[in-house]
C-alpha cells in the first residue's frame, strides 16, 4: 500500500476527530439515507432533554425519534434549512425539542444547558453512501461530520501522495455529486481538502459550483510533522468550534432575486472575527482595533457577523459588554452593501437600525438604546441636540474605511454623542473642579472630548491605512507594535481570485514634447518664478486640444479593437481624467468620434461635480451632457445598462464603485499613494467571464505606480512615533507672526464656547486682518494661512493621542478654526504670459512600458510622517524663459531630433536678417534667392563654428542634403512672405473646406476607411511633425497651396496652376515623409540600383494601400488606381497639366491631387498610432 494514499490521509483526520471532545466514529451502515439520519446518535441527544423526551414517551410510546425523525423530513421537505433546525428546534405536541445546545458562556458546569452541551456528540463518518439511486451506486464521500446524528458537513479529500489534489476534489463534486440529490442539497457546506489547500462551497450546482478557498494564507504554512491543512481538524472542526460556526457564522438568507442563499465564513473572515470577540472578552471597552483586510475580503460581511456578535457578548454579571453597536460609513450611497448585509444577519426582528438618513432618527435610537445603529459619520454633530446624554453606555464603533471615515471633528462629535459627563470625569487627568476659570473648564472638556475614551472601542476596516490610522487603531504595544490585529492582504486576494490583478496588464505612455521660445533675445530680462511657470506648461500641455484629440483616438480605438470583446461581449472601460474641465471634453470628443467612426455604437456616460466650462466655453454639467440627464447615483444605475461602455470621471467613482463589468481603465491624471491603489482597483471585481484587466496609463510613472501598490500587497508595519509635544512647535509658529493677541483670543474663544457675546466676534477677526494682515505681501498672507490652517489640520489627530488637558491649546484650536475663514485667500498667481512666448515644437506620444507590473511577497514597512512638524518653503527661484525650457525639456533631451534645435537657431538667425527679408519681397528668382540664402547660412555658421562644427562637417560632406537644406530654406522663406503678404491662414478653416469639398470623393470609402473629418486631421498632423531636414520642407509649401487653392476666392488661374504644379512635384516628398514618421527610417531605394536615391516610383511602392491598386477590383479601388495613374503621369510630365487648361480642368486635377494625399493618410492612420508617433 502507497504510504500516502488518500486511505492513509483519511483515517488520520477520521482518528484525531473521533478522539476529541464530542466526537465519535460512526459508519456509513448506521446511518439512514432515506430519513437523513444516524437514529442512535438523535435519540442519544433527545433523551439528553429529559423534559422533552418524557413527553414525547406520553404521546409516541415507542415511536419517540420515529416521531421526530419524520417531522424533521417534513421540515426539510418544506423547503427549510438544517440551519432553522439547529438555531430554533421544532415543536411537537408541545414538546420542545432541539438539535444542538451551543457552549454556554457564563453557566457553570452543573446547569442544564451545560449538560446538555455536554451531550451533543458530532460523528465522524468515512465512506459515508448518501444515495439509493442507481446512477450513484459506488459513489461515497470520503468524509462527513454529523452533528447529533444530522449530516452537516461533506468533505472529499486528496492525498497529493497519489498525484492527486483539491482539483480533482473539486472535479467529483462538480461532475460526480448530483445537486438535487437530497442529503448533499441539504448539508449546509461542502468541503474538499488535500495536504496543503482546503476550499469550501454551501451550494451544489453542477459545473457552475463555485468553491471558494479557505486557506490560512495564500499557500498555507508547512506544520512539523503535520499535513499543512492539519488546521482544519486541529481547529476549525472541534466541537466548540463548529458550534460556534453553526451558531454566529452560518447565515441563511433571501438575495435580491428572492431566492435562499447560505453564507458560510471564509477563513480570513472567521478568524478575524473570532481574534476581536477574544480581545474584547479579555480587554473589554475602551481599546481600538485594526482590521487590514484587502478589496474581495468580503469585509461588509466581516463586518456584519462582528457586530451582531458584539451585540451578543455579555459580562459574567450577564450585562452587556457593549449596550450598543454603531456601523459608521462615510457615504449613504456606497455602503448600501454593508446594512444590506447587517440586516440579512439579523436572527432577532428590530436588532438592527438603519439611520443612514435623518439626525433625529439617530439620536432617537441612541437614546433608545438600540443593539445595531447604522449611520453616516456625518450625522452626529446634527444628533447632538436631540441627545439625552443622560445614561452612561459603553459602545462599540465599526468603521468602514477607515482611513478616511473618521475626520478629526467628526471623531469629537461621536465621542460627544455618546458620552456623559460621568464618562469623562473617569478620565485619567482630567478634573474641571480644578479651573477657577469656568471658560477653561468648558474648554479642557472639549478638549478631553477629543481623546479616546474608556467606553468607547473602534472597530476600524481598512484595505489601504495610512500611518494616522495606525497609529489610532493599530497595535500600539509588544512585538507587533505597528500591525494591523487582523490581516487578509491583497496578495491573498489575488491568489485566491476574489479579485484580479490590476497590474498584471499594465501600458503606460510618454507624452514627450520639446518648447522652444518664440523670442529668445527679448524674453531673457524676463524672469519666472521656476515651479510656478513649469506648472503652468504642464498644465497647458495637459489642455492641449490637439493632445487631448490624439489621445481620445487612442482610448476609443483600443476599447473597439480589444476590450470591447472581453467579458462575453459585456466590458466596460473608465476614463480617469484630472479635472472636470478635462472629463467635460474628453465626453464631446469621444461622443464625436464614435459618432463618426462607429455609428454610435456604444454610448458614454461623465461624472463630476457641479457645473464647469469646457474647452469652447459651453457650460457643462453631469445633468445635461449625459443620456436620460442623470446624475449622481443615476449615472451608476445607467452605467449598468448595456449599451454605455464608457465612463468619464474626473473626483467621483474612483472610491467605493463597484462595477465588476470595468475591464480597461484609461488614466490621463497624476496618481499617488491611497488614491493610486484605489483608483485602478475599481478593475478588480471578479465576474463570470473576466480573466483580466487592462490600464492604459497617459500620465504616471510605472514604477511609482509599482511603489503604491506595493505597500499594501503583503504586511505593512507602521514604524516610528508620532511627538504629540510638536503641537506646542505648530502653536508657536503662529504666536511668532504676532498679529493677534491674548487678550484677542481669549474674547473669541470665550464667546464661540459659552455663546455669548459672538455679535462682537466678526468684529474683532476683521480688525486683525484689516490692520494686521492685509498689509502683508501676497505671498506672506499666503505662507500665515497655511501655518494657522496646519495648526488647525493637526490639533485635532494630536488631541486624540495627548494624554493630558490644557485648555490654552483647545482656546487656540477654537480660534484658530474661526479665524482661518477671515484671512484673506491670495489665490496662486500663475504666470500665464509665459505661454505667449513658447512654442510647442515637438511632440510624440510613445509607449514607455507594456508589461506586468510584479509586487515582491516581502513585508513592508511604513514610516510614520513627522506630523505636526512644520517645514521652511523654499523660496522659488527666478529663472529666464530659457533655463525654465531647459527644466520643461530636459526628460526627454536626446529623444527627439537635435539637429532641429540647431537648424531652427540657424533658421531664426536668418529670418532676423533684413537682406534676406528684402530679396524675398524684391520678388527675386530661385537661384537667386539660393545663392542668398546658402552666404547667410554660410555666415551664421562661421560665426559660431564650435558650437555647428559637427554639423558643419556634416554639410560639407553631403553636398545632397545641403542642397535640399538650402530649399528647404528657400521654400520655407518663400512660404513665410507669401503667408505675410497673401490671404491669412486659419488651419481649421481650411480642414473645414477640404471635408467639404471632397465628400464626394471619399463616400465610395466611408465604410473603408476612418471618417473624412479624421483623415484630414491626420494629414495636417503628419505636415506639421518633424521627421527629418530633407523630408519636412515640403510641409509650407503644401499647405500654402492648399490654402491659396481653396480659400482664396480672388485667385488667378495662373497662380492655381503654379500651386497645382507644387501639390504634384511635392506628392514624393510628402510619401517620404509619411513613410518616415511610421518607419522611423527612409524610403528603401530599389535594389537594381541601389545607389540611386528612390524616386515616385519606390515610394508608391513602399506603401500597399497605393502598390495594390492596380489589383484592387472594387469600384472605389479602381477611382484610385486612376487618379494615381493621372498624378504620375502629371508628375513625369515636366509642363504638367497645359498651360491651356481650363478652370474647370485645373479644379478636377486639384480634387485629383490633393484626394491622393487623404487617400495614403486615411489608409495609415493605425500604422501611425502603433508606431508611437501619433
Amino acid at each position: 500500500m502507497n504510504p500516502l494514499n488518500e486511505t492513509v490521509f483519511e483515517e488520520h483526520i477520521a482518528e484525531y476527530l473521533a478522539a476529541s471532545p464530542l466526537y465519535n466514529q460512526r459508519t456509513s451502515s448506521q446511518f439512514d439515507i432515506e430519513h437523513l439520519v444516524d437514529y442512535e446518535m438523535l435519540e442519544h441527544f433527545l433523551q439528553a432533554q429529559t423534559a422533552t423526551w418524557q413527553k414525547l414517551q406520553n404521546h409516541f410510546p415507542g415511536r419517540e425519534t420515529e416521531t421526530v425523525v419524520a417531522e424533521i423530513n417534513k421540515f426539510l421537505n418544506r423547503g427549510d434549512s438544517l440551519l432553522t433546525l439547529f438555531h430554533k428546534g421544532i415543536t411537537i405536541k408541545g414538546a420542545k425539542i432541539r438539535f444542538m445546545m451551543p457552549k454556554p458562556v457564563l453557566e457553570n458546569e452543573e446547569s442544564n444547558n451545560y449538560q446538555l452541551y455536554l451531550n451533543n456528540r458530532f460523528s465522524v463518518v468515512r465512506q459515508m453512501r448518501y444515495s439509493t439511486a442507481a446512477e450513484d451506486s459506488g459513489n461515497e464521500l470520503d468524509l462527513c461530520i454529523l452533528l447529533n446524528g444530522l449530516p452537516f458537513m461533506t468533505f472529499e479529500l486528496k492525498n497529493e501522495g497519489t498525484g492527486q489534489n483539491y482539483g480533482h476534489g473539486i472535479y467529483q463534486y462538480r461532475f460526480n455529486r448530483s445537486p438535487v440529490n437530497r442529503m448533499l442539497r441539504n448539508c449546509l457546506v461542502h468541503f474538499v481538502m488535500d495536504n496543503s489547500y482546503v476550499f469550501m462551497t454551501t451550494k451544489l450546482n453542477g459545473d457552475q459550483t463555485r468553491f471558494l478557498p479557505f486557506n490560512r494564507e495564500s499557500t498555507n504554512p508547512l506544520i512539523e510533522g503535520e499535513y499543512p491543512t492539519a488546521y482544519m481538524w486541529q481547529e476549525i472542526l472541534q466541537a466548540d468550534s463548529l458550534l460556534d460556526i453553526i451558531e454566529h457564522f452560518i447565515k441563511r438568507y433571501k438575495d435580491e432575486d428572492g431566492k435562499y442563499v447560505v453564507i458560510f465564513p471564509r477563513f480570513h473572515q472567521l478568524r478575524a472575527v473570532r481574534k476581536l470577540r477574544k480581545m474584547v472578552t479579555e480587554e473589554g471597552p475602551g481599546h481600538n482595533y485594526l482590521i487590514q483586510h484587502s478589496a474581495g475580503s468580503g469585509k461588509t460581511k466581516s463586518m456584519a457577523w462582528l457586530a451582531h456578535q458584539l451585540a451578543n457578548m455579555t459580562n459574567a454579571n450577564h450585562t452587556p459588554i457593549f449596550d450598543s453597536i454603531i456601523m459608521v460609513t462615510d457615504r449613504i450611497v456606497l455602503n448600501r452593501n454593508m446594512a444590506d448585509d447587517v440586516i440579512n444577519f439579523e436572527t432577532v426582528a428590530g436588532t438592527v437600525k438603519d439611520i443612514r438618513r435623518g439626525s433625529k432618527n439617530l439620536a432617537t435610537a441612541l437614546n433608545e438604546g438600540h443593539r445595531i445603529i447604522i449611520s453616516t459619520v456625518q450625522k452626529f454633530a446634527f444628533a447632538l441636540k436631540d441627545l439625552k446624554r443622560d445614561s452612561q453606555r459603553k459602545y462599540a464603533i465599526i468603521v468602514d474605511e477607515a482611513h478616511t471615515a473618521i475626520g478629526n471633528e467628526s471623531a469629537k462629535d461621536l465621542v460627544n454623542a455618546l458620552s456623559t459627563d460621568e464618562d469623562l470625569r473617569k478620565m485619567p487627568d482630567f478634573n474641571p473642579d480644578e479651573y477657577e476659570d469656568q471658560t477653561d473648564a468648558l474648554l479642557a472638556y472639549m478638549q478631553v472630548m477629543r481623546r479616546m475614551m474608556s467606553h468607547i472601542s473602534y472597530f476600524a476596516f481598512t484595505a489601504t491605512p495610512k500611518d494616522k490610522t495606525y497609529k489610532l487603531f493599530g497595535i500600539q504595544e509588544g512585538p507587533d507594535k505597528g500591525k494591523a490585529h487582523d490581516l487578509y492582504s491583497m496578495k491573498q486576494a489575488i491568489d485566491e481570485k476574489f479579485i484580479l490583478d490590476v497590474l498584471a496588464n499594465y501600458k503606460s505612455y510618454l507624452t514627450m514634447f520639446e518648447l522652444i521660445e518664440k523670442n529668445p533675445t527679448e524674453d531673457q530680462k524676463k524672469l519666472f518664478e521656476e515651479k510656478k511657470a513649469l506648472k503652468v506648461i504642464y498644465g497647458e500641455l495637459n489642455k492641449n486640444a490637439y493632445i487631448m484629440l490624439r489621445k481620445a483616438h487612442m482610448i476609443l480605438e483600443h476599447f473597439m479593437q480589444h476590450s470591447i470583446n472581453k467579458i462575453g461581449h459585456k466590458a466596460k472601460a473608465m476614463v480617469v481624467c484630472d479635472s472636470r474641465r478635462a472629463a467635460a471634453d474628453y465626453k464631446r470628443l469621444l461622443d464625436r468620434l464614435i459618432a463618426d467612426n462607429y455609428d454610435g455604437k456604444i454610448k458614454t456616460l461623465v461624472a463630476f461635480s457641479g457645473e464647469v466650462e469646457d474647452s469652447h466655453g459651453r457650460k457643462c454639467t453631469e445633468a445635461n451632457m449625459n443620456d436620460g440627464n442623470v446624475f449622481d447615483d443615476g449615472i451608476r444605475e445607467k452605467f449598468k445598462e448595456d449599451d454605455y461602455k464608457i465612463l468619464i470621471v474626473a473626483e467621483k467613482f474612483q472610491t467605493g464603485f463597484d462595477q465588476p463589468l470595468l475591464h480597461t481603465m484609461y488614466v490621463d491624471r497624476m496618481l499617488g499613494g491611497i488614491q493610486c491603489i484605489q483608483t485602478l482597483s475599481r478593475l478588480n471585481r471578479c465576474y463570470p467571464g473576466k480573466e483580466d484587466t487592462m490600464v492604459i496609463d497617459f500620465r504616471n510613472d510605472h514604477e511609482k505606480v509599482q511603489k503604491a501598490f506595493q505597500e499594501y500587497y503583503t504586511e505593512t508595519t507602521l514604524e516610528g512615533d508620532v511627538d504629540t509635544q510638536r503641537i506646542y512647535t505648530l502653536k508657536q509658529d503662529i504666536e511668532k507672526w504676532n498679529l493677534f493677541n491674548e487678550s484677542e483670543v481669549e474674547a473669541v474663544a470665550k464667546a464661540l464656547v459659552t455663546k455669548t457675546g459672538l455679535n462682537g466676534v466678526p468684529t474683532i477677526l476683521k480688525r486683525i486682518v484689516d490692520d494686521r494682515v492685509m498689509p502683508l505681501e501676497d505671498k506672506e498672507k499666503d505662507r500665515y494661512r497655511k501655518t494657522v490652517s496646519r495648526y488647525v489640520r493637526q490639533y485635532g489627530f494630536l488631541a486624540q493621542l495627548i494624554d493630558f488637558t490644557d485648555p490654552d491649546l483647545e482656546r487656540f484650536y477654537i480660534f484658530c478654526k474661526i479665524f482661518y475663514k477671515f484671512l484673506p485667500y491670495t489665490k496662486e498667481t500663475l504666470p500665464m504670459e509665459i505661454l505667449d512666448l513658447i512654442d510647442l515644437d515637438k511632440l510624440r506620444i510613445q509607449m514607455s512600458y507594456e508589461g506586468q507590473l510584479e509586487l515582491e511577497d516581502e513585508e513592508q514597512t511604513l514610516h510614520s510622517s513627522r506630523i505636526g512638524e512644520p517645514g521652511q518653503k523654499k523660496p522659488d527661484n527666478e529663472l529666464p524663459v530659457s533655463e525654465i525650457l531647459d527644466m520643461a525639456n530636459s526628460p526627454f533631451a536626446g529623444l527627439l531630433n537635435e539637429n532641429d534645435k540647431i537648424l531652427r537657431q540657424i533658421w531664426d538667425a536668418i529670418l532676423s536678417d533684413p537682406e534676406v527679408t528684402d530679396a524675398f519681397h524684391a520678388g527675386n528668382n530661385y537661384d537667386i534667392l539660393i545663392n542668398i540664402v546658402r552666404e547667410k547660412f554660410d555666415e551664421k555658421v562661421a560665426l559660431e563654428i564650435e558650437k555647428y562644427y559637427n554639423f558643419a562637417e556634416i554639410l560639407e560632406k553631403e553636398q545632397a542634403f545641403s542642397l535640399t537644406l538650402m530649399r528647404k530654406f528657400v521654400d520655407a522663406l518663400a512660404e513665410r512672405t507669401a503667408r505675410n503678404s497673401s490671404i491669412p491662414y486659419n488651419e481649421d478653416e481650411l480642414k473645414e473646406i477640404l471635408c467639404n469639398v471632397l465628400k464626394e470623393e471619399f463616400e465610395c470609402l466611408k465604410n473603408k476607411l476612418r471618417s473624412l473629418t479624421e483623415i484630414v486631421d491626420t494629414f495636417f498632423f503628419v505636415l506639421n511633425a518633424a521627421s527629418i531636414p530633407q523630408l519636412d520642407g515640403v510641409d509650407g509649401l503644401i499647405k500654402t497651396a492648399l490654402n491659396n487653392v481653396y480659400t482664396n476666392s480672388s485667385i488667378g488661374l495662373l497662380e492655381k496652376r503654379t500651386y497645382f504644379n507644387s501639390l504634384v512635384a511635392k506628392y514624393e516628398a510628402f510619401l517620404k515623409k509619411l513613410y518616415y514618421l511610421i518607419n522611423n527610417d527612409e524610403v528603401p531605394s530599389n535594389p537594381k540600383t541601389p545607389d540611386k536615391s528612390p524616386g515616385l516610383a519606390e515610394c508608391i511602392f513602399a506603401f500597399q494601400c497605393l502598390k495594390g491598386l492596380k489589383y484592387d477590383t472594387n469600384e472605389s479601388g479602381q477611382k484610385f488606381c486612376q487618379y494615381l495613374d493621372l498624378l504620375r503621369q502629371w508628375r513625369n510630365d515636366e509642363a504638367h497639366l497645359s498651360p491651356n487648361a481650363t478652370e474647370e480642368e485645373i479644379n478636377a486635377a486639384l480634387k485629383v491631387v490633393t484626394s491622393m494625399y487623404l487617400f495614403v493618410v486615411g489608409n495609415n492612420i493605425t500604422d501611425l498610432e502603433l508606431s508611437g508617433v501619433l
